[in-house]
């Protein structure tokens, strides 16, 4: 009896074990982070020892009360060569074709999650696959894939292009962690007691004017955001504010998203336990108008340009010139000047012209607007031809604009109107009557001026 007690005992501790589990961002052929202490975390009894092995390193840490543990690895270098990663404590997990390189957390709503659909005829070019591109890689909820001919449809369509430009040009593992769903505010992507900080700040109405179950504050970011704090990762890319843009919150996106940016920079050090870090964080200015009356549209885009003064270590990469519509088929060039951004702030190709002009300064002076422009590049450039430049108005202090008269004289643009004597307001790239993707303004290397508005008036609103 007493042995058949003993065996009893020995079933019923070992069922009820808890295994080592390890955070849903790890997995096979994942690519962890470079020069930076790399954070790894789960759960386990409480009080267990747990035992992370890679590249020579072995950390060994113990769980909270609760059966959580995290651990650092310190910076690792750079490495092609796949290699296994082991967790163990009571159990063993092991990871297969683990490599070092840059890693991107993409995210956001629906352009962000578009991804190659053959039967829409989405596909990379196949002179892709004519290299190794098996050192590009994506995780989604189900894990990490390696690029290939089979597996692009894995791959968000701007997180590969951004991704690809930089693996061409670093010549290291990139991985690419995708995060996004369609349709979704800025508010779902906050924690909700955040969410409810700023709209009391904003006095926005308690409902933000767009309930609904996958747009609800929290929902995102407890579902994706919540559970991959605190994994390392150089920077973000970001393309979202349609939804806020059609619910009437796209004028407030101006300190929505610093908001959310600043918030997530510091839940990521909190959970880390590491120092602050303002990692790097790039968006795409949305470039939907898809009616001259649906949604807040050009006070978005204003928004998110003004938002670079506010987001330290921030980027904007222009696509007006891809508009109008909600969905843009080519997202090849938001990829594209995303990674131009990443390149040059990051990886030292400073030479790069990595964005097109943004407005500086604006002097109204002799019944004439002169503004100046940072990101030149090799001079303002018409792309309309001709001497005067389109789009562009003017208005006095009641608001009211009227189209101007706008050219390039130097490194400067000269705007004036035989409507407006007393010019005390700018704008360009406004809501135009028939939507269309023809843009002006440009520098020499073709990239795109922002729209822009200089006055603070509201949107009306239903």
């Amino acid at each position: 009896m007493k042995k058949l007690l003993i065996t009893f005992c020995a079933i019923v501790g070992t069922s009820v074990f808890a295994e080592v589990k390890v955070a849903e961002v790890f997995g096979d052929n994942m690519v962890l982070q470079r020069e930076l202490p790399v954070t790894v975390w789960g759960s386990a009894d409480p009080g267990e020892s747990v035992t992370v092995s890679f590249d020579g390193q072995k950390v060994v840490t113990k769980t909270d009360s609760d059966g959580n543990w995290m651990l650092q690895l310190a910076p690792l270098e750079t490495s092609k060569i796949g290699r296994k990663m082991t967790v163990k404590g009571g159990n063993t997990v092991t990871y297969e074709n683990v490599v070092v390189g840059e890693v991107w957390l993409c995210s956001g709503q629906s352009n962000m999650a578009g991804r190659f659909v053959e039967s829409k005829g989405r596909r990379i070019d196949p002179e892709v696959f004519k290299k190794d591109v098996s050192l590009l890689r994506c995780n989604n909820r189900t894990g990490w894939t390696a690029l290939a001919e089979r597996s692009q449809f894995q791959f968000s369509c701007v997180a590969f292009y951004f991704g690809y430009d930089l693996y061409k040009e670093l010549d290291v593992p990139i991985g690419l962690i995708q995060r996004y769903n369609s349709g979704t505010p800025i508010q779902s992507w906050l924690p909700k007691k955040n969410s409810e900080v700023i709209r009391k700040r904003l006095d926005i109405p308690e409902d933000w004017k767009d309930l609904a179950d996958n747009r609800n504050p929290g929902v995102q970011f407890e579902d994706k955001i919540a559970p991959i704090i605190p994994v390392t990762f150089r920077g973000t890319i970001w393309y979202q504010g349609e939804r806020n843009a059609k619910a009437f919150t796209g004028w407030e996106f101006r300190d929505l998203l610093p908001f959310m940016v600043k918030t997530w920079r510091e839940l990521w050090a909190e959970k880390s336990g590491q120092k602050l870090r303002n990692y790097p964080f790039y968006y795409v200015q949305v470039p939907t108008q898809e009616a001259p009356v649906d949604g807040e549209w050009p006070w978005l885009r204003d928004a998110m340009r003004r938002c670079l003064d506010t987001i330290e270590n921030s980027g904007m990469a222009i696509f007006y010139d891809y508009g109008p519509s909600l969905h843009p088929e080519n997202k090849e060039p938001a990829g594209q000047r995303l990674a131009l951004l990443a390149l040059a702030k990051d990886y030292g190709h400073s030479d790069l012209v990595h964005c097109g002009p943004l407005l500086d300064k604006v002097n109204f002076k002799n019944e004439k607007a002169t503004l100046s422009f940072t990101h030149v590049g090799s001079g303002l450039r018409n792309k309309t031809g001709g001497k005067h430049l389109k789009f562009f108005e003017l208005a006095g202090k009641d608001g009211q604009y009227a189209p101007a008269k706008a050219w390039i004289e130097g490194d400067k643009v000269i705007v004036t109107s035989d409507a407006v004597k007393a010019p005390a307001y700018v704008r360009y790239l406004f809501r135009k009557p028939a939507p269309d993707p023809e843009v002006s303004l440009i520098n020499a290397e073709g990239l795109p001026a922002s729209s822009f508005m200089t006055d603070d008036i509201l949107p009306p609103r239903p």
